[in-house]
């Protein structure tokens, strides 16, 4: 996720020290801490239920100092960028009035800072850029405009990676005191009227719990409890999923890659991380705004009474991963005036036919010379490693073994999201396979079986086709019904499971059984 944590982690908590059992927080670096002042309105109190729509703002940017612009290397840092350099820091006032106003273009109702504060201190940008933007913020108000309001996103990497090279234990005592300090800290620097707040309590995103040395269930009413008696409220806590305990709502992380609809919806315009040092080629095309687009026809199409009512967008600016809707070089305002058009119908609850997503397809197939629309998944540090080479005459991929299994190997495969996503239909899967080697093979998918659960349903298994041993090429077609193709086997849609051998595999084509999508009526 957080690309440029890069930059930070190369300086601090290299080895990870044990967070002492007497640990207390220093003073708050803002003067906001206390219940709020009744007199004063709050910023934006929404209401649970209501339509909502919030991104994370990165505000670690410098133009002068070229924080998070310019890589150690001095290679650009930036995927995409903005428009200017000129102004452009999370220090400028003028900067965080004009991203504010940008979203207030864009129908964004809430502003979450990514925010990498800590007891320990460090990490300048997280508490000096706040102030100046709850500056630019005031400066609207005082011209008449209603910009968004101010939540906290709690990049929870903070609690293995922080200044004082703590690896934080959720489970103590003083664990608990530097997560809920941690809170405290970003919301002492915001004031009660420039806070998100839902149903009277702040909005709180948490990103991902592995970074904890540990966690139980009781962090959260601890935090909700030393929360109230500082701040005189509770918290509107959203958890990422991984969190153990109870929380108001959960989301996951990855929406720029592929819709999330979750409690919480998360939805991103595409992903490229391309100028990270380090990091294995990743890249979710935009596709000239049409997976965008596709991302929020998959919220819409969903009833209005039960689809999410909190939106994630993924994200307003992080460059680094090629993830921001806000204005560019490279897009102009394409992202700020679709967001607009989405966030609108989401609020006036359209709902959008299935069949308006985009025009369905008979089927999808790969080969290991060309791939349409679907693709086959290497896996070489997991359990699906597989080579390509020519066998028997044609170039195949086949498995080889994984260190995770001495029996069984696999083969992954993804359907692009524009064939079918998070349904429930019927497809036939046609596998081209050399007959030798193997014992069998069956495929397992993603499926929405609801007699199915857990495991069970991520990879619900097919029947077992033998292998002959003939050494010929050989073609099976296998009917998979209810698939989901939601991602959830193992971050792809199926795969093929081998058993005692290796499988050559020429060919694979998905093709719908049922072509024509039911109709769902316009509201």
């Amino acid at each position: 996720m957080i690309a440029a944590a890069f930059s930070v982690l190369i300086a601090i908590g290299l080895v990870a020290a044990d967070l002492p059992a007497d640990f207390t927080f220093p003073e708050p670096p803002g003067p906001h801490v206390g219940e709020p002042d009744p007199s004063r309105p709050l910023a934006a109190d929404f209401r649970a239920g209501e339509p909502l729509v919030a991104t994370t703002y990165f505000y670690w940017y410098d133009a002068e100092s070229k924080a998070h612009i310019v890589n150690h290397d001095g290679s650009d840092a930036l995927t995409d960028h903005p428009p200017t350099l000129d102004g452009f820091s999370y220090k400028s006032i003028d900067w965080h009035a004009e991203q504010l106003t940008d979203m207030m273009a864009a129908g964004i109702d809430v502003a979450m800072p990514v925010y990498w504060g800590s007891p320990a201190g460090g990490h300048g940008f997280s508490d000096v850029g706040l102030p100046p933007l709850v500056a630019g913020r005031q400066r609207l108000i005082e011209l008449g405009k209603r910009p968004p309001a101010i939540g906290l996103f709690y990049d929870t990497s903070t609690l293995q990676h922080n200044e004082g090279g703590y690896h934080v234990d959720l489970t103590t005592d003083a664990g608990r005191r530097w997560f809920y300090g941690t809170i405290r800290n970003f919301f002492s620097l915001i004031p009660p009227d420039h806070r998100a707040t839902i149903d009277g309590r702040p909005l709180v995103f948490l990103y991902a719990s592995a970074f904890a040395k540990a966690v139980d269930e009781q962090l959260f009413p601890a935090t909700r409890k030393m929360f109230r008696r500082d701040f005189g409220t509770d918290l509107y806590l959203v958890k990422m999923d991984g969190w153990p305990g109870e929380a108001d709502s959960r989301y996951q992380w990855g929406g720029a890659l592929r819709p999330q609809l979750l409690e919480t919806a998360g939805i991103g315009p595409g992903y490229d991380h391309s100028a990270v040092p380090g990091r294995t080629p990743l890249v979710r095309s935009r596709d000239d705004g049409r997976f965008y687009e596709f991302s929020w026809h998959r919220l819409l199409s969903r009833d209005p009474a039960t689809r999410p009512w909190l939106v994630h967008v993924e994200t307003w600016n992080e460059f680094h991963e090629g993830t921001e809707i806000c204005e560019t070089i490279e897009y102009g305002r394409q992202y700020i005036d679709a967001t607009r058009k989405f966030a609108d119908q989401f609020r006036n609850r359209a709902h959008l036919r299935s069949a308006d997503l985009q025009p369905a397809r008979k089927l999808v197939e790969a080969t290991p010379e060309e791939t349409d629309g679907l693709t086959v998944l290497r896996k070489p540090e997991g359990d699906g490693p597989i080579a390509q080479r020519t066998i028997a005459g044609r170039p195949a991929w086949t498995t080889v073994p994984n260190r995770h299994s001495p029996i069984a190997r696999y083969m992954y495969f993804e359907v692009d999201d524009y064939f079918f996503f998070d349904g429930d239909e019927s497809f036939e899967v046609t596998v081209e396979y050399l007959d030798e080697g193997a014992r069998e093979f069956m495929i397992e998918y993603d499926s929405s079986d609801p007699r199915l659960s857990g495991l069970a349903q991520q990879f619900r298994a097919g029947p077992p086709q033998p292998i002959g041993g003939s050494g010929q090429w050989k073609v099976v077609t296998m009917k998979i019904q209810h698939a989901r193709f939601a991602g959830r086997s193992n971050d792809a849609d199926f795969r093929l499971n081998v058993q005692q051998g290796d499988l050559a595999v020429s060919k694979v084509t998905v093709r719908r059984v049922q072509t024509v999508p039911r109709e769902e009526p316009r509201r």
